[in-house]
């Protein structure tokens, strides 16, 4: 075993950049999370999941981080500061406040230096292009889609409820390159 005689740990050591900042910024406030690396992350870098804080079933709360972020040319960046994100979620519910992003959680999150966004989301490309018969204005998708209608259309001309008038119709597959039409 190799051991590392930095100071500073392994960014992609989870509990490690836990430890750094909890330290920095929290005075060891916080106890230790559960860490999970998720594949199935793509427009979130990561996500905070509540534990229970029942005595009959008590569950340790949870860090997510997007197993992609270890791709990116600034893993280690990107990885410190969605730990420390999630972090702040994780500080307000142990204090018991609301833990989403209030304005507390931007006080704190300013105070640290940290990102509210994820600066590299990976989106799932579209497939297919629908259009609605009656205005035209085309719609891409990531799947193929049931019977949905042009809501606009619906709206204006059909009372607001389902009207098969405007159904929208699978034209082509989705390229880039060619511009959708809009209204």
């Amino acid at each position: 075993m190799i051991h590392s005689m930095s100071s500073q740990p392994d960014p992609f050591d989870l509990v490690g950049v836990f430890q750094e900042v909890n330290d920095k910024f929290f005075d060891n406030f916080l106890e230790l999370p559960v860490f999970r690396w998720n594949s199935r992350l793509r427009s979130s870098a990561g996500r905070f999941i509540p534990g229970q804080r029942k005595w009959i079933q008590d569950a340790p709360p949870v860090i997510e981080v997007a197993s992609y972020l270890l791709e990116e040319s600034n893993a280690a960046f990107l990885i410190r500061d969605t730990v420390a994100h999630e972090m702040i979620h994780y500080w307000l519910w142990v204090r018991r406040q609301p833990y989403g992003h209030t304005p507390e959680f931007y006080e704190k999150m300013k105070l640290m230096g940290v990102s509210r966004y994820n600066p590299v989301p990976r989106t799932v490309s579209y497939k297919y292009v629908y259009r609605c018969a009656h205005c035209e204005t085309e719609f891409p998708a990531r799947r193929r889609l049931g019977p949905l209608a042009c809501a606009k259309c619906c709206r204006r001309y059909g009372q607001g409820k389902y009207d098969v008038r405007f159904k929208l119709h699978l034209v082509r597959a989705w390229d880039p390159a060619v511009p959708l039409k809009t209204t």
